[in-house]
């Protein structure tokens, strides 16, 4: 049977990516940090500096996973270059012969097991198996079983940041949650289904820290089919579209966001609840007792950093930390997961984008000054023509990267009629 459907990819740009652990503690920690991987997503990697590890081994992801021992002060370093890609799902077009074809590619019976298996955050319960059938109703093709899922969760769950509880079995109980919640309850539905799911853990490709999760599932003949179910629904507010499109490069079409990746994300580790090799020596685990330093994670109440979850990491963005001595309430996101520094490569592409930025700041806090000071009878039209020039730079930019969209234009439409109001007064 022919497929319905097949996935094409579009380079997008070169990404350099910058990963640094230091150990802050007064005592040694252990590491294990997974290395990228090649997919069809993003190619080409380059290691351009590594820590040498004192251990390396292969996960059933087909990542690689280093492990480090790190004495006080010590800190491990990863930097590389990847080449990242578009992802768009279209009907299959037979008559299409002169386009270029992707290898799809193929799921050995191993990695089918392991993308359907049962975890603490992605549980296969007959709740949950249930819920899935009342979903997708007759339909029996998977993408379209996987839309009806997709469609569910962006109508009746909402994002929340933090969320107090992780897993898919939280959020159908809070009904809101982060992008994790969002991608662990999608696996879940599927798996269910016996569709194959993955939970990708990485971040956006710009700037620091910008942790993001997302789903991938399988589909024989299509391959992997990218989903974002919380941008999608962090999206239906238009200052986080604004905030998304400009910041990240998202993509505001309309339900873009099932089958389609805009290739400006990295992705560090593919699935929740990965063994960690060597395993995570339980017989050492320190006693927690302070409350604060427990979470609920996959229903079970859990110390990041102090314990391993049924010999797993709950997931690696890209590390996971092993303590050998208690810490204090002020550890940070960089004491836990690490940190990372993203950049386009290439000069003009790096100059496009922070000449984007300073464009928009700059065009936005003079337009506010001009209207706070119209309020002292304080009329500076020069103020609100720059701002509206600085504004047309950011627009130029914005359509330069494939990064505008139509509450760009819209406001790119007010401050014009505002900058032709203000020659008409400079003329007057």
């Amino acid at each position: 049977m022919k497929p319905l459907y097949r996935i094409v990819y579009h380079f997008i740009k070169t990404y350099r990516v910058d990963y640094t652990y230091l150990n802050k503690q007064d005592s040694p920690v252990s590491l294990w940090l997974s290395l990228p991987t090649n997919s069809m997503t993003q190619r080409n990697i380059r290691i351009l500096q590594q820590t040498t590890p004192k251990e390396m081994n292969l996960l059933p992801t087909d990542n690689q996973l280093a492990y480090y021992e790190l004495l006080p002060g010590e800190k491990v370093t990863l930097s590389y270059l990847i080449d990242s890609y578009e992802t768009r799902l279209v009907p299959f077009d037979p008559s299409k012969k002169n386009e270029t074809k992707e290898e799809v590619p193929e799921l050995t019976e191993g990695e089918r097991r392991f993308y359907l298996r049962s975890t603490p955050l992605v549980p296969l319960t007959d709740e949950i198996r249930q819920e899935a059938i009342r979903i997708v109703g007759d339909s029996e093709e998977p993408i379209d079983q996987a839309r009806k899922l997709y469609l569910h969760l962006t109508k009746h769950y909402k994002y929340l940041y933090p969320p107090k509880e992780r897993g898919a079995s939280a959020m159908r109980r809070n009904q809101r949650g982060d992008c994790g919640e969002f991608s662990f309850l999608f696996a879940s539905y599927c798996r269910s289904l016996q569709i194959p799911c993955r939970t990708a853990f990485g971040s956006w490709a710009t700037g620091r820290l910008k942790t993001h999760v997302w789903n991938e599932f399988f589909v024989e003949g299509v391959g992997w089919v990218p989903v974002d179910t919380s941008v999608q629904v962090s999206m239906k507010s238009q200052w986080n579209k604004l905030a998304f499109v400009t910041g990240y490069g998202a993509r505001n079409a309309k339900h873009y966001y099932f089958g389609n990746l805009e290739g400006r994300r990295i992705v560090f580790s593919q699935d929740a609840n990965v063994p960690l090799f060597p395993p995570f020596p339980e017989v050492s685990q320190l006693a927690v007792t302070k409350q604060e330093q427990l979470v609920n994670i996959g229903e079970e109440k859990f110390a990041w950093g102090f314990q391993a979850q049924r010999g797993t990491a709950p997931y690696l963005q890209p590390a996971y930390i092993q303590f050998t001595s208690p810490v204090g309430s002020g550890q940070t996101t960089e004491d836990y997961l690490g940190s990372w520094h993203i950049k386009e490569v290439g000069l003009l592409s790096n100059l496009s984008l922070k000449m984007k930025y300073a464009a928009f700041i700059t065009s936005m806090l003079c337009w506010g000054a001009y209207y706070l000071l119209s309020w002292t009878f304080v009329k500076l039209e020069w103020l609100n023509l720059f701002s509206t020039l600085c504004y047309c730079l950011f627009l130029f930019l914005s359509i330069l990267r494939k990064e505008a969209y139509y509450v760009i234009y819209i406001l790119f439409g007010l401050m014009l009629l505002s900058a032709l109001r203000g020659i008409s007064l400079l003329i007057k």
